[in-house]
């Protein structure tokens, strides 16, 4: 896995500099290890203006955000409404605005 060649540090210190605007970053999860990895990924590399939570696909108080972003798999993160990425991130996370240009323009959201 590509976080391998970065450490903790090393990540939160790219996201210290980093001038993103804070993001809404949902990541919807169904328990299973691929999932908290997902969820820690995420948790290491995100800044800490932006926001994440995980939402569990089976918890009936999420049905309507698994409806509306069409989540029919595990993980899958939701960023702002415009982006949608399935399984687990094969690159390295972090906060930027290149970075989420990148996203946007790789994992567009379907509507």
């Amino acid at each position: 896995m590509l976080l391998a060649h970065y450490s903790r540090e090393g990540l939160k210190a790219m996201n210290a500099r980093s001038a993103a605007r804070p993001h809404r970053i949902q990541i919807f999860t169904g328990g299973c290890g691929l999932c908290s990895e997902t969820v820690d990924i995420i948790e290491i590399g995100k800044c800490k203006d932006c926001k994440m939570e995980a939402l569990a696909v089976d918890d009936p108080k999420n049905g309507k955000a698994v409806k509306r972003y069409g989540v029919s798999a595990v993980p899958t993160v939701v960023i702002d409404g415009r982006i949608k990425v399935l399984g687990v991130p094969d690159f390295p996370w972090f906060c930027g605005d290149e970075f989420y240009g990148k996203l946007e323009r790789e994992f567009p959201l379907a509507k």
